[in-house]
């Protein structure tokens, strides 16, 4: 199996989409008319962390009882070609084939996944082991945790589209995750996120400032852009 290459984002880009939240990078999206980018049901498996990197994905299946996918099988599936793929950086994003069950990894994988230098994982499921994955310094989102694998799932393909928290994902969009979940910002637009972004960002801390100044709620809010080039402090 060969897997699409993505081209990641500049250096530049990233350190930008770091200084805004989820909710600043949603607001912008559908100030452009993109609203469907926030994964739904999906969380940080520990406060307090952020996220931002380009997609790398992952797409699992149903795996039927008549079906044989043996341990040597699973050596060369997609989950351990994209394994191999994976460079700093990088979020890997698991379509699991069942949102109501198991994400598809537990902590041998994500290890795998954090040792190469991903930047974060992101599971439209539950991951297993999590009381070993909360002590890796990887950032990882799902919908919980449970012991059990079953229903039974298999990876089946890397680095196509996927759905994530009833969100399309293509390989290379960039995701910021945070505590209020993540967000998905096609790589066509990322430019232009960021910089409205941390226009959004640098308004809404001058309301927060002239809040605590004594101004008054609708005096401060929404924020005006004219502050920009007239800072009101």
């Amino acid at each position: 199996m060969k897997l699409a290459k993505i081209e990641r984002p500049s250096k530049r880009l990233l350190e930008d989409l770091k200084r805004i939240s989820s909710a600043t990078a949603w607001g912008v999206l559908s100030s452009l008319g993109i609203n469907s980018t926030f994964m739904k049901g999906i969380f940080p498996l520990k406060p307090g962390i952020k996220m931002v990197g380009p997609a790398q994905t992952l797409h699992y299946l149903p795996l039927r009882e008549d079906m044989q996918y043996t341990p040597e099988e699973f050596r060369k599936s997609a989950a351990m070609i994209l394994a191999e793929e994976t460079q700093p950086g990088d979020v890997i994003v698991v379509d699991s084939g069942d949102p109501e069950g198991y994400g598809g990894m537990g902590d041998i994988m994500i290890t795998g996944f954090t040792v190469r230098g991903a930047a974060g994982m992101v599971f439209n499921g539950s991951i297993r082991d999590s009381p070993y994955v909360r002590t890796l310094k990887i950032p990882v989102f799902c919908r919980g945790a449970q012991p059990s694998t079953t229903p039974r799932t298999m990876p089946v393909a890397a680095n196509v589209m996927i759905s994530c928290g009833g969100v399309l994902v293509c390989p290379g969009d960039i995701l910021i995750g945070d505590d209020d979940g993540v967000v998905v910002i096609p790589k066509e637009r990322a430019e232009e996120v960021a910089e409205l972004g941390l226009e959004r960002e640098k308004l809404e801390g001058y309301a927060r400032k002239l809040l605590e100044a004594g101004k008054s709620l609708s005096e401060v809010y929404p924020p005006k852009r004219e502050w920009l080039d007239n800072p009101p402090l």
